[in-house]
């Protein structure tokens, strides 16, 4: 992305993981809740501690022109992941993970399955 550079800076968090130390788990670098008509794009994402772009419960979304780029040995450092979202467009994006890509979830976690939202209207393309 020619936007600007987010660094999570995730490399302390991925130590402690490793060695077991965290009593909380990693936070995301962007998670959005309840909205809608979001636009991410055009940026550069770095070293997330855990998985980069969450959205969740949300609509009318559209990820596109990001450069998000984490150590391929790194674990759970999925790209984008919408969760129980509908409408959705990720496109021209450039993803190195040491994990997924894209993920799509529809209630992950306890809380989740029971809210019982599905993804729906999804469309992924030009992803490299």
């Amino acid at each position: 992305g020619n936007n600007g550079t987010i660094d999570g800076q995730g490399s302390i968090w991925w130590e402690k993981f490793k060695k077991g130390q965290l009593k909380i788990t990693r936070p995301y670098l962007i998670e959005i809740m309840y909205s809608d008509q979001i636009q991410i794009s055009n940026l550069t994402l770095i070293n997330s501690p855990s998985w980069f772009v969450h959205p969740v419960y949300s609509s009318n979304i559209i990820v596109n022109g990001l450069t998000i780029l984490a150590p391929l040995n790194v674990p759970n450092t999925d790209g984008i992941n919408p969760d129980s979202c509908t409408n959705v467009r990720i496109e021209d994006n450039y993803i190195e993970s040491g994990d997924d890509c894209i993920a799509i979830k529809s209630g992950w976690d306890q809380y989740g399955i029971k809210f019982g939202k599905p993804s729906e209207h999804i469309i992924i393309r030009r992803i490299k």
